[in-house]
């Protein structure tokens, strides 16, 4: 089964693995496939607005769209191939979300190694994984 329709959903300061996952997609996708490449930024409590710069939102969205350019350039992925996005709020919820939006029949995601506290408490990754109604590849670093 070819994927064709990938969304890649990485998270702009873990670089490492935002690269891994969009190489991977890349790779499954093919120079015919789309690839949709998405980060969820955290979803802001309505109290702290009045504390933040008025242009906080768009100067993170600009800073999220240059990091996610970058590691096309760096992987050499044709970014006229790559549809960039951003959300907010939870990430679970945004990227399934996103994703069924789009038609995708995978999702990739880059992803630490658990650790315990995140065993116990669970993850992103694990609560896309157990509610996402495609397929989901996990990309890791080849870091050790």
């Amino acid at each position: 089964m070819r994927f064709s329709n990938i969304v890649v959903a990485v998270d702009i300061y873990d670089p490492d693995n935002g690269r891994a996952a969009l190489g991977r997609a890349s790779a499954i996708a093919g120079e015919e496939g789309r690839l949709h490449l998405l980060y969820v930024r955290y979803y802001l409590p309505t109290r702290y607005a009045e504390l933040l710069a008025e242009d906080f939102d768009l100067r993170e969205q600009q800073d999220a769209a240059e990091a996610m350019h970058a590691w096309c350039e760096e992987l050499k992925i044709d970014a006229g191939r790559v549809h960039f996005a951003t959300k907010r709020g939870s990430v679970r919820d945004e990227v399934i979300s996103y994703a069924q939006a789009q038609g995708a029949d995978l999702i990739v995601l880059g992803s630490h190694q658990p650790s315990f506290s995140s065993k116990l408490l669970g993850s992103n990754a694990s609560a896309i994984v157990h509610h996402s109604p495609v397929s989901v590849l996990i990309a890791r670093t080849d870091k050790k």
